[in-house]
């Protein structure tokens, strides 16, 4: 029969701290014997190394795991972003925001050389910010270089239609 307190025992036995941690040198490794079928080496026979197969294993395992973990949760480069902001700048410059826009412009383009170095560094998640800014300056000299051509237009407009205005009045008028 098996009681609570055996059946305690055994579970805490079988704890991952216990199979991590190591047993006390002499006991035996119910995995490595399991797998092996022979006496299990005991620490003092290994320099005082435990090199059961079982343990051997489940570090392996662990290693790869967390390996595998560090690379999976890096971000990729943010190179479709960069390719955004690139033409966004670029857009910027066709609306001539290098003389409407240059204060907003020369920041787009420092923030995006900031995100390629970065990038050269492997800092993905600060260029992918810095990308956004660039990205952001751009657009904003963009907008600011077509509201500059806007309003010089619309001041044009203003005057054809005052000296319109005036040729009219005096046209006719005798």
């Amino acid at each position: 029969m098996f009681s609570l307190l055996s059946t305690t025992r055994w579970s805490r036995r079988w704890a991952s701290s216990d199979l991590l941690a190591g047993d006390p040198v002499g006991s035996p490794d119910p995995i490595g014997s399991i797998f092996t079928g022979l006496p299990v080496a005991t620490a003092e026979r290994n320099n005082g190394r435990d090199l059961r197969p079982g343990r051997r294993a489940l570090y392996g395992i662990t290693l790869v795991a967390a390996g595998l973990g560090a690379c999976a949760s890096l971000p990729p480069p943010p190179t479709p972003e960069m390719t955004r902001a690139e033409g966004a700048i670029e857009q910027a410059r066709r609306a001539g925001a290098e003389q409407l826009a240059s204060g907003p412009l020369h920041q787009a383009d420092t923030q995006l050389a900031r995100a390629k170095a970065a990038v050269v560094a492997g800092d993905n998640v600060h260029a992918a910010a810095l990308v956004e800014e660039a990205y952001a300056d751009a657009r904003l000299a963009d907008y600011t270089a077509q509201s500059a051509t806007s309003a010089k237009a619309a001041a044009e407009v203003d005057t054809s239609i005052r000296t319109l205005e005036r040729e009219t009045t005096r046209a006719t008028s005798p």
